[in-house]
């Protein structure tokens, strides 16, 4: 196979990547020159990426947190819900059928709207000490 190379000059910043070698872990990361700032200048409705400092993963300071007294539970239906379960080697994604007469509402707490559940990701890793994308005390959970 013929290695070919595809290069990307945006704003001064010039990436290299063979093709047959890189990985998505590689190239889509939340650090260094491929990190958020980088997804703005890819996409121009991303631009807020390359703007904002509290952006998802996030690391979750218990200590930190207030509590809100004034703040209603979250209502989610109990109903049993039928779809199909993908691996994409990246996540698991459980897709409701869209077709079925039965839908999960999600009301309550913060959210302003009515909403239904559609689908749910599951984050994973490789071993048991990473999976997770978001943190608790800089601790990583096996899966989210």
């Amino acid at each position: 196979m013929c290695l070919r190379h595809l290069l990307l000059c945006l704003l001064g910043v010039i990436v290299i990547v063979n093709e047959s070698e890189a990985s998505w872990d590689e190239w889509w990361t939340y650090d260094g020159i491929s990190g958020p700032s980088f997804w703005g200048l890819i996409n121009p409705q991303w631009y807020l990426c390359s703007k904002g400092r509290r952006q998802s993963p996030i690391n979750i300071e218990p200590d930190k947190l207030l509590f809100d007294r004034h703040l209603r539970p979250v209502s989610v239906d109990k109903h049993k819900v039928s779809g199909h379960l993908y691996n994409t080697g990246q996540f698991l994604v459980f897709r409701a059928d869209r077709e079925a007469k039965v839908r999960v509402n999600i009301t309550g707490g913060p959210l302003a709207y009515h909403y239904q559940f559609e689908e749910i990701y599951i984050h994973y890793g490789m071993d048991n000490d990473y999976g997770s994308e978001h943190r608790i005390n800089n601790y990583a959970f096996p899966a989210e």
